[in-house]
């Protein structure tokens, strides 16, 4: 039984891959059957995670050698509490856009390209979920390639002039990425002769005082790479445009999901391959304290100026890039716990909001954030989960973002850094500014042309209606909504598998 347990993580990425090698050939054939098809593979592999999860949690790691190789000449792939959690976070995610992109991509896409949407759609899961797992540099490496190839495929999956802009522009800076974190693997190699991540913080511990400058090179390569790969700014300037010209699901993938496991796969390099000490000693963790402040302030002006609403989301993910970096910059237990919660909640604030933003485009066609008058009462479950999920961005207690930012004011504490709990509070307030107005447009105004008087010139009580969406967009928006009260109210589960990993990382 454990022999099989070992090999399920394996199994979840070359069962992935080889369902969406399937997609194209099957779109030949029958179109129709392959969003059913993308959401049984999801929606088995979130099954698995959740047996992992399950098996991991009982104080097992696993440690499987791909083709029976041992580390570190074969590639080696563990799972610890912070890996199950992300393949449950990632295959559960994927499952939900999968139900809601049967009537989504039927309106935002040519039919001709859905075979080769959710090929790539699958391959990018595939390759978040490969690299989350792998314990070999490398390998993280070409997981980073087919997850960033097959994202920029989802964003020029549209077809419009906008759409295959962006994704040209989000190629062009993906590669320059790929290239600084190719180069800071190669430095590595150098210094350790290693790849496996292990092996490698065992063979830099007795020599890392013999190469200061070769260290602080691969860390600041690493560094440009992974913050080009997760839009940490200012190396953000690919993601406006490639978030809001995207299918509405693409969307949702790509903010929610895509840029976190590139921080993932960082945080596992910075702590464990190089460890706390050298983390301190060169510096970067002030460099990542400063952008993370700058990145939460910016990100949030940059979102309030924005009419489009898609776009306003994207520029709202660079400021929340900022809670995360800031958690790691911290390198304190409950800042670093702080930012891994904060991956998990914005997956599901994220998520939830770009599919509200596609929901209300699919019943009216608007994409203004002016345009949203009397919109709380012509699609109240649609505007109410997108007000969770709103609350919660700008961090109102018994909702998720509360309890995230409430850890990173803790952490900011631990590391003797107060004046930053001013800047989480104050970047919560501009939250606010952007989010309100479009609650209060959708709850309090209304159009002119929908103002109906009665025979005494009174105008007539406005009525909830009902959504005009399929029920199979509606049901994740509500799950979703329902997640960010529930991380809100009971984080705790999520804190236990949290806290393991900040043990191990610490």
């Amino acid at each position: 039984m454990d022999e099989l347990v070992q090999r399920l993580p394996f199994l979840c990425v070359i069962g992935t891959l080889v369902a969406s090698f399937c997609m194209p050939v099957l779109a030949r054939w029958k179109k129709e059957l392959c969003a059913p098809l993308a959401t049984l593979v999801s929606g088995s592999v979130f099954i698995v995670s959740i047996f992992i999860a399950h098996y991991v949690m009982q104080g097992n790691i696993i440690r499987y050698g791909v083709s029976g190789w041992a580390p570190p000449w074969g590639i080696e792939i563990v799972v610890d509490p912070i890996t199950s959690l992300m393949i449950m976070l990632l295959s559960g995610i994927c499952f939900l856009i999968c139900i809601y992109s049967f009537a989504a991509i039927k309106h935002e896409l040519e039919r001709i390209v859905t075979g080769w949407y959710y090929a790539a759609y699958l391959l990018c899961m595939a390759g978040m979920i490969g690299l989350v797992i792998s314990n070999d540099v490398f390998n993280m490496y070409v997981f980073i390639e087919v997850t960033g190839i097959s994202a920029v495929a989802l964003v020029a999956s549209k077809g419009t002039r906008e759409a295959t802009e962006a994704a040209l522009k989000y190629l062009l800076l993906a590669t320059i990425g790929s290239g600084f974190i190719l180069f800071g693997i190669g430095f590595i190699y150098m210094i350790t002769g290693n790849l496996n991540i292990t092996f490698i913080a065992q063979e830099l511990d007795p020599v890392k005082g013999n190469y200061p400058f070769l260290i602080w090179t691969a860390i600041s390569f690493l560094v440009v790479g992974f913050g080009v790969k997760s839009a940490f700014f200012p190396l953000h300037l690919w993601l406006p445009d490639a978030h809001s010209s995207a299918p509405s699901p693409s969307s949702a993938v790509l903010s929610a999901l895509v840029v976190k496991v590139y921080i993932i796969a960082f945080m596992k390099i910075l702590f464990i391959a190089f460890g706390l000490e050298i983390f301190h000693e060169t510096f970067i963790r002030h460099l990542i304290l400063v952008l993370a402040v700058i990145a939460m302030l910016a990100g949030s002006f940059f979102a309030f100026v924005q009419i489009e609403l898609k776009r306003r989301l994207a520029y709202s993910t660079v400021a929340q890039i900022g809670y995360i970096y800031l958690g790691i910059g911290l390198g304190t237990p409950w800042g670093l716990a702080a930012g891994l919660l904060h991956i998990l909640v914005h997956a599901f604030m994220k998520t939830c909001l770009f599919l509200c933003a596609g929901a209300i485009y699919y019943q009216t066609g608007r994409k203004k954030v002016n345009d949203f008058s009397g919109m709380g009462y012509k699609m109240p479950i649609t505007m109410g989960a997108f007000t969770i999920a709103a609350f919660s961005m700008v961090g109102i207690p018994l909702f998720g973002g509360f309890i995230s930012k409430y850890g990173l004011a803790l952490g900011s504490l631990e590391a003797d850094l107060p004046i930053l709990i001013l800047v989480i509070i104050l970047s919560g307030l501009l939250n606010a500014t952007y989010y309100f107005p479009i609650i209060g447009q959708a709850y309090f105004t209304q159009e002119d042309h929908a103002v109906h008087h009665t025979d005494g010139g009174h105008s007539e009580p406005k009525k909830f209606q009902r959504d005009q969406i399929p029920l199979s967009m509606l049901v994740p928006i509500i799950i979703l909504a329902l997640g960010i009260i529930y991380l809100g109210i009971f984080p705790g589960t999520v804190l236990n598998f949290i806290n393991q990993t900040v043990a191990m990382l610490l």
